[in-house]
């Protein structure tokens, strides 16, 4: 990627796994699927990134310690987890060749579960979609890319993710583009 407003050619082939749910889950695979990594499989979480992934043709698991989705991993080059439910143990992560990565929201100060729930119980005005490399521990690893927004009058978690959904997007974006140049976002 050579500006901000270009499609990643770096992630043109780019073998992934996909693992995610609800309708994050359906940004971050509509994503990758966007900017052209071959999807070799969909880890779905839910009924609508099945369905998803079954109008794009892809296959569609329903956990990733599935016998052939290690499989999968052992020939891919990245996995992407975006709302996904299964804790990945290490030699899982180790199969892929780039690893793993996840998208969280406000990962900055929310790891682990209702991250948006906690943030508004907090009275927070500040949330984020973070990208992180996957480590064996929950939403630890890495931060590839963290992209920040105001939620100031924001009450519910809906009103709040309705502003997050495009930034999971930017962010898987500027992630991916770091895994692939090294260049951070």
């Amino acid at each position: 990627m050579t500006s901000n407003n270009q499609v990643l050619p770096e992630a043109y082939g780019l073998k992934v796994v996909f693992s995610g749910g609800r309708q994050a889950g359906c940004i971050g695979l509509l994503t990758v699927f966007a900017v052209g990594c071959r999807i070799q499989g969909v880890i779905a979480y839910d009924d609508i990134v099945s369905s998803l992934a079954d109008s794009l043709n892809l296959p569609v698991f329903t956990s990733i310690k599935q016998p052939e989705v290690e499989k999968l991993l052992a020939g891919s080059d990245l996995l992407v987890s975006v709302h996904g439910r299964d804790i990945v143990p290490t030699r899982l992560l180790d199969l892929p060749h780039l690893g793993g990565i996840n998208a969280h929201p406000c990962l900055y100060r929310y790891k682990g579960a209702d991250p948006v729930g906690r943030l508004l119980r907090d009275g927070g005005t500040k949330a984020s979609v973070g990208v992180h490399r996957m480590t064996e521990h929950v939403d630890e690893g890495e931060v590839l890319a963290e992209e920040f927004v105001d939620i100031a009058g924001k009450k519910t978690a809906d009103e709040v993710y309705n502003v997050l959904y495009p930034y999971y997007a930017l962010a898987l974006l500027k992630a991916l583009r770091a895994l692939t140049t090294g260049v951070a976002g």
